[in-house]
């Protein structure tokens, strides 16, 4: 049972991991006009919507991990983790609602000029905070 816990924990991984290329796909929308950003604006809030469901899959693996199958963690370790999922949760909320504004204003390229620096701003901190839940997570005697 472990083994599967763990492999649909790294599965969650991943899923989270490959919103590390945000930054790098929104600097693509920047060229984009008419249908094409509309469709790669869309494209990108599935992609948020999937980061939602990695972070939950991470949350309840992870639990299951260290409660059924580790010696229990401190409350520092716990707490600490809980807190950058959910800052990774709540950014990721804030990309797609910003992205979801670009889709629904009447000129999509005006709207997302307005929004890029805040989208890129707000990509670069969740790609910042998903490095730092990596190194939170794989370092956990660090927080004894």
């Amino acid at each position: 049972m472990y083994s599967f816990i763990v492999f649909f924990h790294v599965i969650g991984a991943l899923l989270l991991g490959s919103f590390l290329a945000f930054p790098v796909a929104f600097k693509s929308l920047l060229s984009r006009s008419g249908n094409e950003l509309k469709i790669s604006v869309k494209t990108l809030v599935g992609f948020t919507r999937f980061g939602h469901y990695a972070l939950i899959l991470l949350i309840i693996t992870g639990g299951w991990m260290v409660m059924g199958y580790a010696t229990y963690p401190s409350l520092l370790w716990v707490v600490l983790s809980l807190i950058l999922l959910m800052l990774i949760g709540a950014l990721i909320g804030m990309i797609q609602n910003n992205l979801k504004r670009v889709i629904l204003a009447e000129d999509p390229e005006n709207a997302l000029q307005r929004n890029k620096a805040k989208l890129n701003t707000l990509g670069w901190f969740t790609f910042v905070l998903i490095f730092t839940v990596v190194f939170v997570m794989t370092n956990r005697g660090l927080f004894a």
